[in-house]
């Protein structure tokens, strides 16, 4: 395991400069899972360039993005396009996905919410085991009944069969890793993407893009499946993080309100710093206390979509 200390502190994708999380004490844990495990602890000093360095060692400028796919809703259950909570993901690149992970997503999730839920576990379920093989016609036949047996009783009742025990309510946490796991199984491979969960910290599958494959596709899988809720919610420096790995495009879900890092001026004007360069910003609430107002926002001026859960 090696630690780099790194600052980021220029926006690639949009050509402006946007604050480095770690100049707001906000700790960002960039875990590789394919090859290495490594952990970017920002610094005050350093400067790192995410499209590598130029014959005069400058930052040399990211290729033009391609324009933004139109606003397409599609349906959260048995959509024919992969999709994440009914925004269809159909031809996405360097898309990031940022999922809230604060404590108020171990609150239980209700209605709709926790019926997409059990849509998208069983959508992730392995399939049955086979039926066993027929009997072996060349096997012994059974033993033959005990005469001295007492005759079945006929006005015994029958024996009523337990009743299933009831499922647990899903958690917020657990519709969101649900319906992200459906959309990691159903993403083409060579899909460019990364996941970054936040609470009061950041904590990102890769420093930059990987490409899906059936390795990275497993082990993405894990990284989801392993996030926990709790602490605060640092929503502006998890978004900084989203552009600064020049994202074209960020799928955005949370369930309150950012209280670390920043308010929601800061998070739309580095988004809107961002969206020079043409990324697309998809969001989805969950529950009554999300800030409609700025997922709305973020959606809308950047050509995206607002999905309120």
């Amino acid at each position: 395991m090696r630690a780099w200390s790194l600052l980021l502190v220029g926006c690639v994708a949009c050509g402006g400069r946007l604050p480095a999380p770690g100049q707001i004490g906000i700790p960002v844990k960039l875990t590789t899972r394919i090859d290495a495990h490594i952990d970017l602890r920002v610094r005050s000093e350093a400067q790192v360039s995410v499209q590598g360095q130029g014959q005069a060692g400058q930052a040399e400028p990211p290729p033009p993005p391609p324009p933004p796919p139109p606003v397409q809703i599609v349906a959260v259950e048995n959509a024919p396009v992969p999709e994440f909570f009914g925004i269809s993901l159909e031809g996405a690149q360097d898309v990031v996905f940022v999922l809230d992970v604060s404590g108020s997503m171990d609150e239980k999730a209700f209605g709709r919410l926790a019926q997409i839920h059990v849509t998208a576990a069983a959508a992730n379920t392995p399939p049955a085991e086979p039926p066993p093989p027929p009997p072996d016609p060349n096997a012994p036949p059974p033993p033959p009944p005990d005469p001295n047996a007492p005759p079945p009783d006929p006005n015994a009742p029958a024996a009523a069969a337990p009743p299933a025990p009831e499922p647990p309510a899903p958690r917020k946490i657990d519709v969101a890793q649900s319906e992200l796991i459906a959309a990691l199984r159903q993403l083409p491979a060579g899909t460019r993407m990364n996941v970054l969960f936040f609470n009061d910290a950041l904590d990102a599958y890769a420093p930059s893009f990987v490409v899906l494959d059936e390795a990275t596709r497993t082990t993405l899988i894990t990284f989801v499946d392993d996030s926990e809720p709790m602490g605060s919610t640092a929503l502006a420096p998890a978004m900084r993080t989203a552009f600064l790995m020049n994202a074209h495009r960020i799928v955005l879900l949370s369930d309150g309100l950012g209280n670390v890092g920043g308010n929601a001026d800061a998070v739309m004007r580095d988004a809107r710093e961002a969206m020079r360069g043409g990324v697309r910003i998809d969001t989805i609430g969950l529950g009554a206390g999300q800030d409609a107002r700025l997922l709305g926002a973020l959606a809308k001026e950047s050509g995206g979509l607002y999905q309120p859960m």
